[in-house]
């Protein structure tokens, strides 16, 4: 049996250290590999939330709704709305179109302080009236920063990423989901309170803003409706007043 020297042996516990050091340093480079991975993607359901924050933020924005598929054997309902809106308090002036005891109308509205003013064909001025006497939601209610438009993104159900693409200079990401018929018709005053509801929402890229809802359901049984919203002009200075 041959005996190392002094010298040999130090060597070869050098080296030993040298190669235990070498695979703690790689081991310990994989676990960090591992605990600083990227996050996973926003999912369908963040976007929503980060949409939910930009409305709120926005305050005021200009909307512009449109109906189709729309029943003509109803008597009452909204044919389209567009004007610009806040959100606290919640106030909308602009001009409904509806049909009316079987009359198509545009009615130019207010609503303010929890109070509708509209100015009915062949009167001079606004009136103050109910929305239940003319059969249509308050437009105000859409503003609320809680109930309105923007709870609708939180009460989606099983939202998922639809398509992506340009729409101008725009690049915006569709998500689709479900809503209860109850939310629905809480909202716009119409609609069965016991089905699904299929939504859509075109989020604009980058900052996330909700461009487009549109609502598809049985509005006004047993017919498919459809009410599609384009939201814009966020933040940008409104003032509603009574008139």
């Amino acid at each position: 049996m041959t005996r190392r020297s002094a010298p040999q042996t130090r060597h070869l516990v050098a080296l030993a250290l040298l190669a235990a050091a070498m695979l703690t340093a790689c081991s310990d480079g994989e676990d960090e590999t591992e605990t600083t991975a990227a996050p996973p993607p926003p999912s369908a359901a963040d976007r929503l939330t980060q949409a939910h924050g930009v409305l709120v933020e926005a305050g005021s924005l200009h909307l512009a709704m449109s109906g189709s598929d729309l029943p003509e054997d109803q008597s009452t309902y909204i044919i389209s709305a567009t004007g610009e809106g806040t959100m606290d308090p919640p106030a909308f002036d602009g001009t409904i179109t509806a049909q009316m005891a079987g009359i198509q109308a545009d009615v130019p509205t207010v609503a303010v302080d929890g109070e509708l003013y509209v100015k009915l064909p062949y009167v001079p001025r606004h009136v103050r009236t109910d929305p239940e006497d003319l059969g249509v939601p308050d437009p105000a209610t859409l503003f609320d920063p809680e109930e309105g438009l923007v709870g609708l993104l939180g009460q989606t159900q099983e939202p998922e990423f639809g398509e992506r693409r340009r729409e101008g200079a725009e690049v915006v990401q569709e998500v689709v989901g479900t809503l209860p018929g109850q939310v629905v018709r809480d909202l716009l005053s119409a609609g069965d309170a016991d089905a699904d509801f299929d939504v859509s929402y075109g989020l604009v890229e980058e900052d996330w803003q909700v461009r487009t809802v549109v609502i598809t359901g049985p509005f006004y049984p047993p017919a498919t409706s459809t009410y599609s919203l384009m939201l814009s002009s966020y933040g940008a200075p409104v003032t509603v007043t009574a008139p």
